[in-house]
């Protein structure tokens, strides 16, 4: 019955599960790391144990190495179960031949829903022809704490903004033959000191009025998998908590998925967050949470578990269970039916790398101009362009670097041609000496204009997950957290060198986390952002920095003053940033909140300038019978410059039971605009956009007054 595709993909997985071994469900259970670990022992012993999945973990898994081992898989073994073949595809799957789209952060800064439903279509595609079928993404994590070294993996610090990208990524991925994993559930992004698999301080109600929806979205869409958060909250290890993975998981957002542990989270029962003992209690921790799949070996799903099932110390159904949960989504990717290769579609081809510019283009964030920009081609003069990432540009972690990457030196040359463009690198992510800072300060002395391009180094999968290179000085990636938000002192030692020659010069900052650099921008004409660039980084630079398409981008995470105004995100409580008496201070005029500072941020979300000008107006806000809004504005372009403007909707409620927040975002819309241009955009606000988390932390409808906010205008309206 199992193999007659055209019966429900579950009950072809009860039929299945109903023929198996305690061994066999067993080893669905586990994973392989490697390919080519798994091949060398194939190739030694003519055999493999039986696993649920091998991870894709090399930049060059061979396909033909993969299909000989499924090949036993299907066609040697008693049922013929396939194994599914995993990969990192955060922002691009991490194969050498695959595209590189920009990093999460990155795409938030596009406010565009469609850019990335056509980049997870390739990745999706792209997946699907390198034989893998379960993607590791998208992040939903909602960061808090720039320090962290994870943040760039994240669509930005708004739930509705992640809640947005990541559904679309679901769809896109999916949509092909691939499973999508919701990561990483739940409370992850503010762990203590922002080290990362620290403690989570989080109440119930901040868990839900913040980190849920985005889950809760995704889920709704259908993502088929979910990989539990490594940290604990409130004391409690999510990967070994019921209350979060049955309760709220299953049984109240509904998910009926497969969920994986992220790598070695069991293992870390016994030595890290030392809750269990030793194999068998960690074992059965994350078997009665309802954790399905162990990665990346087993430890706790191991040969003591096992024994302990037959026994009867551990209950049979919460094995079936898990493996029914397996079968299930190998099913519904179509894995029985065509094991070995879905898609012979090419990959890289030339629209997926023309999105990948386009993305780029509309995900740089320009911050401070001057006049300086756009400069002019035929009478720019020499550039210099100078920095540890003007030839290695950031593209942020979980990706490798293939040869079609194209970082901001390359670009320039690509537009100006190489007798214009001078360069000096002038030290590494976090060394420098004598010799190269004197290089730098010669090469900038023959330059018209200087392109300062620092910023972070990432490794493809940073800590846990994957390790320290000698050859490279990580900077920002999973497991490489910072106590401060300033430049490391050989890129500061640069900055100011550079500075003191009082040439015009344009930084540009490729940075995996929001960077406090108030003092910096102050003595520079302008100033870019980059959360992570994808292969055409330094190509949409060049186009940007020329004026063939205006800058478009809007920050995705706001950027603090200083490390200590962190946090520092736009969605506060509305007393979270100062008291009554709002008497901010400064170093001339002291105050009270703080003595020498304003709480505020430095460049806050949703901030980024443009080329031209676009004038809101007619702001105005309709409540319609059922309780929906109908908001319109016009927007026009007054300048001379095409535009995909960001139209950013905030809701405001004046009143609640609960405190609210000073506004949340709730819409937003990219709209193009000619020079001249005038357009109405209409946004429709639903009976999910006037609720809030009771007193009793359950979602309730919440009548009252309200604000809705666009740009600088603001309108108001009753909800009854």
């Amino acid at each position: 019955m199992y193999k007659n595709k055209n019966l429900p993909p579950k009950q072809r997985a009860l039929d299945l599960l109903s023929k198996m071994t305690l061994d066999e469900k067993f080893e669905q259970m586990n994973i392989y790391l490697r390919v080519e670990t798994a091949y060398k022992q194939f190739k030694e012993q003519g055999k493999l144990a039986e696993r649920g999945c091998m991870f894709a973990e090399e930049n060059t898994h061979s396909l033909e190495q993969f299909i000989q081992m499924q090949k036993y898989f299907v066609e040697k073994t008693r049922l013929g179960i396939p194994v599914l073949l995993a990969c990192e595809s955060l922002h691009g799957v991490i194969h050498e031949n695959a595209t590189v789209f920009p990093q999460s952060a990155s795409l938030g800064c596009t406010f565009n829903r469609d850019l990335v439903s056509q980049m997870a279509d390739i990745i999706g595609s792209e997946s699907a022809a390198l034989g893998v079928r379960q993607v590791y993404a998208p992040d939903l994590d909602i960061p808090r704490d720039p320090r962290w070294g994870r943040m760039q993996e994240c669509y930005g610090e708004d739930p509705y903004l992640v809640g947005e990208m990541g559904c679309r990524y679901v769809k896109g991925v999916q949509s092909h033959p691939v499973a999508t994993t919701l990561k990483h559930f739940i409370a992850y992004s503010t762990p203590e000191n922002g080290i990362n698999l620290a403690p989570v301080h989080i109440g119930e109600r901040e868990m839900r009025e913040v980190n849920l929806e985005p889950f809760k979205k995704c889920i709704d869409a259908g993502a088929l998998s979910v990989m539990p958060a490594y940290n604990e909250v409130d004391g409690e290890v999510v990967h070994a908590s019921k209350r979060l993975l049955r309760n709220l998981l299953r049984d109240e957002l509904g998910f009926d998925g497969m969920t994986v542990s992220d790598y070695g989270a069991i293992d870390m029962f016994t030595f890290f967050h030392h809750i269990a003992k030793d194999r068998l209690e960690a074992g059965k921790l994350a078997l009665e949470a309802g954790v399905d799949m162990e990665a990346p070996y087993p430890f706790g799903y191991g040969e003591e578990l096992k024994a302990a099932v037959q026994r009867g110390e551990v209950d049979i159904k919460l094995i079936d269970e898990c493996v029914l949960n397996i079968l299930t989504l190998k099913f519904k990717v179509g894995l029985f039916e065509n094991p070995y290769l879905f898609a012979d579609e090419p990959l890289h081809t030339e629209t997926a790398v023309e999105l990948s510019r386009k993305a780029d283009e509309e995900a740089i964030v320009m911050l401070k101009n001057d006049g300086i920009l756009p400069l002019n081609k035929n009478t720019a003069g020499k550039i210099a362009v100078i920095g540890n990432n003007a030839k290695d540009s950031f593209l942020g972690d979980y990706i490798v670097r293939t040869k079609n990457c194209v970082d901001f030196y390359t670009g320039m040359v690509n537009y100006l041609g190489e007798e214009k463009v001078l360069y000096s690198r002038g030290c590494s992510p976090l060394f420098t000496d004598e010799q190269m800072i004197q290089d730098a300060i010669d090469t900038a002395s023959k330059a018209d204009t200087v392109f300062l391009v620092l910023g972070d180094n990432a490794d493809v999968g940073g800590g846990i997950g994957g390790g320290f290179h000698s050859n490279n000085e990580i900077t920002c990636s999973e497991g490489y957290d910072t106590h401060e938000l300033c430049l490391p002192p050989a890129q500061q030692r640069l900055f100011d060198a550079i500075s003191a020659l009082n040439k015009p010069i344009v930084l540009v900052l490729y940075a995996g986390r929001a960077y406090a650099l108030e003092k910096e921008v102050n003595c520079v004409n302008g100033f870019f952002y980059s959360f992570g660039g994808g292969e055409q980084s330094g190509n949409a630079f060049a186009r940007l920095i020329f004026g063939e398409v205006s800058p478009s981008g809007k920050l995705s995470i706001s950027l603090p003053k200083s490390t200590g105004h962190i946090p520092c995100y736009y969605n506060y409580k509305v007393c979270a940033r100062g008291t009554f008496y709002r008497k901010p201070g400064s170093a001339e005029n002291p105050g009270r909140d703080y003595v020498l500072a304003s709480p505020n941020a430095w460049y806050t979300f949703g901030d980024g300038l443009s080329y031209t000008k676009v004038e809101y107006s007619n702001l105005s806000a309709t409540v319609l019978r059922n309780n929906e809004v109908k908001v319109e504005v016009t927007l026009k372009n007054t300048g001379d410059y095409a535009i995909n403007e960001s139209v950013l909707l905030f809701l405001k409620v004046l009143y609640a039971p609960i405190t609210p927040f000073v506004k949340r975002l709730r819409q937003f819309e990219k709209v193009y605009l000619n020079p001249g241009e005038e357009k109405t955009v209409q946004f429709t606000l639903g009976a999910d956009d006037f609720t809030y988390i009771d007193i009793n932390y359950k979602q309730a409808h919440l009548p009252g007054d309200y604000k809705v906010l666009i740009d600088n205008l603001e309108c108001e309206f009753t909800i009854k």
